[in-house]
């Protein structure tokens, strides 16, 4: 403000004697330039030094300058050796992922090799295809952070999923916000030209035009604020429309074919829930902002330039630009690397959030050997936070000599090449549209000043937030990356070939997998198959652990529909846990056949049981949603309803009554009624979580139950009782069970040895 009264009152004071002093001594460029040469040594004094002084002043520029350079560089290069160390000591799993995806690597060309002898033709190069695209992730490893053509190409897939068509939604509003700022450029051109015509009014003392011009602004001023709101609210309807279109879209990959526990379990993708949470709405975000923050200063810089170009023609402007262009290839080559700074700021912050998740969800078992369990979480928690700030400091101090170099050359350098560029127009190339006439000039430079100087603030300020747009890529990037890296990951577990690699990935593919003629197959029988006999069936199947190692070979049993039971018992680690994860399709079949019955007519019940946020009727209907759920659904979500809802029990509440009667809950019921909500999880012992999930299983009647260690937390007595009401209800049950007592309950007992020889498993009746 203060710099550009200053420059009107130059400008007004000097635009006839300038003028004059232009066309009696004919000044040009070269002139100008000597000038101002001159008017820098005297304001710096440069001229009142000796000799001596001087040669010393170049001395210290001469030798300084590539001195601190050198020292500068250094500082930054610790500086970035400090944050790989940081990034690397927290996250031990990136330094073991290299060795993993060789590995993997290996397995893929194992397998490869495998196949080839198997098929021929086009069936054999659709197999090797697979199996090159396995082998080129384990060779490549994660993609490297940065603005590059991997960025592009990850933005675009997830703008396809934001802006699924152009007659969406959200290209209806991405239309929208760009009319908008049109709308508002022209705007912020109108308000100029009578800002312009205000101050010339002023200077020649005519009320009339400037109470005239006055009200035109105030007319205009209106839509300007209503442009401006809307493009704030519009700019936050995209960023929500994206987040829900990304976030839904993740969900959908996410929660189908049991990613979710692939991703938890057997895959490298630390925070996942952080991914699916902050760095979409962070995506979101970032991603409405450039919008903004590109179009508008695009939009400013054409039409101001038009505009402009009435005052100072094209070629006066064609300096500033030039200044500009030379400013963005200086900023590219200086800035640090950004878009990798922001990810690995990220993902020490996810590591710090997933450690305080880890102590509120393992509270009981750390209060339990406290002192000193609480000071060791506290050591774990106080490094990842101070991890976290020490990098966010060093990534600060890198933005600060970079926002050094912004700030000058962008900011104040070009606020000094505007001013210069305009007065160049004045002194130089006006007299020709004035022909010389000083009091034609005066009146001119008192008419467009004010215009000008503020289409030129505003032309700088568009360039200038072209030029800085970089910042926001490269934030945009660090979010694209943790994005896109979360639905690259589940688009690999979706294959059946990669799904069984991930899982093998510590110690790579066992030889079973390898054999030529390998067959492994879950079969699901189809309804009619169901009704003509329905049987849980094993047929030399092959069980492997994560490490590879062969814990049941060749295992042959038939579980029939209609009271049959069968107790699986056995050591620690020998199998047991692993054949029902295989059966559920948590874990892949190594080897052998596996028939079963279609998801509907199965129960699996676990050690730990699963009690939803809900009433007691919800902890019943589980795995199906409540109405209250169903209810208070989006309309959006109507399939995923249906879907779910599916094969439903249609139950009374006398049904569930008696269920929670039968596994002696129904004192429950005189504290609480169906329909109470409360933190089941505190409120429920051991125990009582179990006989839950027990009524459950009474509510769905399947068929088959699944049942591993389910009863584990009840006493002796109850579980028998439990075991007798399975029993009376019909159900065929295959279970894990340690306490003899259970014995009796089961037609056959299948013995795991655990001894990792022969085929490790006996049968008998």
């Amino acid at each position: 403000g203060a710099v550009g009264e200053q420059t009107l009152v130059i400008l007004i004071g000097l635009s006839s004697s300038g003028c004059k002093m232009v066309e009696s001594n004919g000044l040009g460029m070269g002139n100008l330039l000597v000038i101002a040469l001159d008017q820098l040594q005297k304001e710096l004094r440069i001229d009142k030094l000796s000799r001596p002084q001087k040669r010393i002043l170049v001395g210290v520029l001469v030798l300084g300058v590539p001195t601190g350079s050198y020292f500068l560089k250094n500082c930054v290069r610790r500086v970035r050796k400090e944050q790989k160390l940081l990034w690397t000591a927290v996250n031990v799993k990136s330094a073991s992922a290299a060795v993993a995806d060789e590995k993997k690597k290996k397995t893929a060309e194992a397998s490869s090799t495998v196949v080839s002898k198997q098929k021929e033709g086009k069936e054999q190069k659709g197999r090797e295809s697979k199996a090159a695209q396995v082998q080129t992730k384990g060779k490549g490893g994660k993609k490297r952070v940065a603005v590059d053509a991997v960025f592009f190409e990850r933005l675009c897939k997830i703008l396809k999923v934001c802006v699924p068509s152009l007659f969406s939604k959200e290209m209806l509003l991405v239309l929208t916000q760009g009319g908008l700022l049109v709308s508002r450029s022209i705007l912020t051109d109108l308000i100029a030209e009578q800002e312009g015509a205000c101050g010339s009014a002023l200077i020649n003392n005519r009320s009339d035009t400037f109470l005239r011009h006055m009200f035109k602004f105030t007319i205009v001023a209106i839509p300007a604020a209503v442009v401006n709101s809307g493009l704030k609210m519009f700019q936050k309807f995209i960023e929500v429309r994206f987040r829900e279109r990304l976030g839904v879209f993740l969900h959908n990959k996410y929660l189908a074919d049991r990613c979710y526990y692939q991703a938890s379990t057997q895959v490298e993708l630390p925070n996942i829930d952080q991914r699916l949470t902050e760095d979409v709405e962070n995506f979101a975000a970032s991603i409405s902002e450039l919008y903004n923050h590109t179009l508008k200063p695009f939009l400013d810089v054409v039409l101001f330039t038009r505009s402009l170009s009435k005052v100072m023609g094209y070629k006066t402007q064609a300096m500033l630009y030039g200044y500009y262009f030379f400013v963005a290839l200086t900023l590219k080559s200086i800035s640090p690397p950004l878009s990798l700074m922001q990810a690995q700021e990220s993902g020490l912050s996810g590591n710090l959030r997933g450690a305080h998740h880890r102590l509120v969800s393992k509270t009981e078992e750390v209060a339990y050997n406290d002192p000193p369990a609480a000071m060791t979480e506290q050591l774990l928690l106080n490094k990842h936070l101070r991890t976290l700030l020490r990098y966010s400091s060093l990534t600060s101090f890198q933005k600060f000599l970079q926002q050094i170099a912004d700030q000058f050359l962008v900011k104040y350098g070009a606020s000094s090449v505007a001013l210069s560029v305009y007065a160049i127009a004045v002194f130089i190339w006006e007299k020709k549209a004035t022909g010389g006439n000083a009091t034609a000039a005066t009146q001119t430079n008192a008419k467009d000043y004010i215009r000008s100087m503020r289409l030129l603030q505003n032309t700088s300020k568009g360039a200038g937030d072209l030029i800085l747009v970089y910042k926001r890529i490269a934030k945009l990037a660090g979010h694209t990356s943790r994005v896109a890296e979360l639905l690259e990951e589940i688009e690999d577990m979706k294959d059946p070939k990669n799904r069984e690699v991930n899982f093998y990935r510590t110690k790579g593919m066992p030889e079973v997998c390898l054999e030529p003629k390998r067959v492994a197959e879950v079969k699901i029988l189809s309804q009619r198959e169901q009704k003509e006999a329905m049987a849980l069936k094993f047929d030399n199947v092959t069980i492997c652990a994560p490490d590879g190692t062969a814990l049941v070979k060749d295992l042959k049993f038939v579980l029939g529909s209609g009271k049959d039971s069968m107790l699986i018992t056995g050591p620690n680690g020998s199998g047991k846990s692993s054949l029902v994860r295989v059966l559920a399709g948590l874990w892949p079949l190594a080897k052998g056949i596996i028939t079963r019955p279609s998801q509907d007519k199965m129960f699996f019940l676990s050690q730990r049981p699963y009690l939803v946020s809900g009433s007691l009727r919800d902890q019943l209907m589980y795995p199906h949603p409540s109405q209250r759920l169903i209810s208070t659904s989006s309309r959006h979500d109507k399939a995923i309803t249906r879907k779910a809802s599916r094969n439903a029990p249609l139950l009374r509440d006398r049904d569930l009554k008696d269920a929670l009667g039968k596994v002696e809950l129904g004192y429950l019921l005189e504290r609480y009624h169906l329909d109470s909500i409360c933190n089941w999880e505190e409120t429920l012992s051991g125990g009582e979580k179990q006989r839950v999930a027990m009524a459950r299983l009474l509510v769905h009647s399947p068929k088959f139950a699944i049942l591993d260690e389910c009863t584990s937390a009840v006493s002796a007595d109850g579980e028998e009782k439990l075991y007798q009401i399975l029993v009376d209800s019909g159900i065929s049950f295959l279970s894990i069970a340690h306490r003899p007592g259970v014995r009796k309950y089961h037609k056959r007992i299948l013995s795991f040895d655990g001894s990792l020889q022969g085929s490790g498993w006996s049968l008998e009746t």
